[in-house]
């Protein structure tokens, strides 16, 4: 079985609403937005809950993501950022041509970019848990998880459990450069990707045990070896991307990193380009010696190719 991870970097679809809307007849607006008409009574209206201008994602992006899931040919993929559970069956039967007859998301707790956790796959599926509603103890009046920390069950040819697999997206280092306080912000982001992350080891130590398979998968926005995900190792999981075979090779003339084990690149003004393994695949104790490899779908273009992150996967002797 392969299992992999992909951020496919708003996968929106629905949010090309097209009506009257009465509030423009009076000429007044609270938000930005970009307005064209099909006729004189009716307009197309774009925006997400921040006012801006939100469009589908655009044609040539989507084609190359969908050349990208299916060139390895993957069992299950653990997809973040699609804006909801039509978008993703819409993917599937127009771009990825019904590959995956098991399509999985749940409305999670963005509000702001409507950006969901998914599931692909050809293996059938079991429970569903979203664990959304989670708190942190240290945060216990709102839900620690900015988007969702979903659990799903993998079957095998006789319904029986295979795997669990636990898919997440855990909060951006990004921070506005319009912030009155980029530190702070900073930071706070900090503080709550590392109560995500203790979370996660909890519900897993909760549900698990280390006899289980298991697989922990997502877009961590932090490395490996971060404070914040330090829980991850603690808890007794296991990195299974640490030696990954590269798939691909990026066309660029910067000096790319020795080591292949990263899924983004950054550069900061003024700052050197980082590449990190922030797209990771974390294995139980029990999936350990299960697993027979680990590979990383190299970009063709160094700032995006369809999605600026690379997808990672591994393949499990089950």
């Amino acid at each position: 079985m392969k299992v992999g991870t992909f951020n496919l970097n708003n996968l929106f679809d629905r949010w090309n609403f097209a009506g009257a809307v009465e509030v423009l007849e009076s000429g007044t607006a609270t938000v930005p937005a970009t307005y064209t008409f099909d006729d004189e009574n009716r307009r197309r209206l774009q925006l997400d809950a921040r006012g801006k201008l939100l469009i589908a994602k655009p044609a040539a992006d989507t084609l190359r993501v969908a050349e990208r899931l299916l060139e390895p040919d993957i069992d299950v993929w653990v997809v973040q950022e699609v804006e909801n559970a039509d978008t993703l069956r819409q993917f599937n039967r127009d771009h990825l041509g019904n590959t995956y007859p098991h399509v999985m998301v749940i409305d999670g707790n963005d509000s702001t970019r409507f950006i969901d956790i998914g599931v692909l796959s050809r293996r059938p599926l079991g429970g569903v848990t979203s664990w959304q509603r989670a708190f942190h103890p240290d945060e216990p009046t709102r839900p620690v998880f900015s988007r969702d920390l979903v659990e799903v069950e993998i079957l095998d040819a006789r319904g029986r459990k295979a795997v669990t697999i636990f898919g997440t997206h855990l909060k951006s280092k990004f921070v506005d450069f319009t912030a009155r306080d980029p530190e702070a912000e900073r930071a706070a982001a900090d503080r709550l990707r590392r109560l995500q992350a203790e979370t996660i080891t909890r519900i897993i130590n909760d549900r698990m045990s280390t006899r289980q398979k298991y697989l922990l998968c997502g877009d961590m926005n932090d490395t490996i070896d971060s404070p914040q995900l330090a829980s991850f190792a603690q808890a007794g999981l296991v990195n299974a991307l640490a030696d990954p075979v590269e798939v691909g090779t990026v066309k660029t003339k910067v000096e790319l990193p020795a080591h292949p084990a990263w899924t983004s690149t950054f550069k900061g003004s003024g700052q050197p380009r980082s590449f990190d393994l922030i797209d990771q695949i974390w294995v139980s104790p029990a999936l350990v010696p299960k697993v027979t490899g680990a590979w990383i779908g190299r970009r063709r273009k160094l700032a995006r190719d369809g999605t600026d992150h690379d997808p990672a996967w591994i393949e499990l002797d089950l």
